[in-house]
């Protein structure tokens, strides 16, 4: 009997323990999917400012056909360069998040839409890591979808 008690206890102690990390997924999740919502917005506002807040100092944007871009200023330029381009519509789709410490990543979709042009599609990973207590963007990378 005390092993079915201690047994019981354990899987009930699993359990919340796999519920509370269960809401913090979900909490990141949606805290993730805001902010992809918040960046198309911003590209489609000509908010570059906006975009580059959201990395971390020594973040990086490893887009294709681009040199490696590194650094909150270079990040901003590359996203005004972006903007600048002309685009009608971007729509970023939240995939699976994932954290474990201070890391968290993200996989998801978009499609981005250039003024005069066809709609394009891409595959996308996001790392993210804490800084004082935020989570900001420090690997951001995609590529063309077939």
């Amino acid at each position: 009997m005390k092993f079915q008690k201690k047994l019981f206890f354990a899987i009930g102690g699993f359990a919340l323990i796999t519920a509370c990390a269960s809401n913090q997924s979900k909490d990141l999740y949606q805290a993730i999917d805001k902010g992809n919502k918040a960046t198309a917005s911003a590209i489609l506002n000509g908010n570059a400012d906006l975009i580059a807040d959201t990395y971390t100092d020594d973040g990086y944007v490893l887009s294709p056909d681009t040199p490696t871009i590194q650094g909150k200023s270079d990040v901003k330029q590359f996203w005004t360069d972006v903007i600048n381009s002309g685009i009608e519509d971007v729509k970023i789709e939240t995939g699976e998040v994932y954290s474990s410490g201070d890391l968290a990543y993200a996989v998801g979709t978009l499609a981005v839409t250039p003024k005069n042009g066809k709609e394009g599609f891409s595959r996308y990973v996001l790392v993210f890591k804490k800084v004082a207590g935020d989570w900001k963007l420090h690997i951001d990378i995609w590529t063309p979808s077939a």
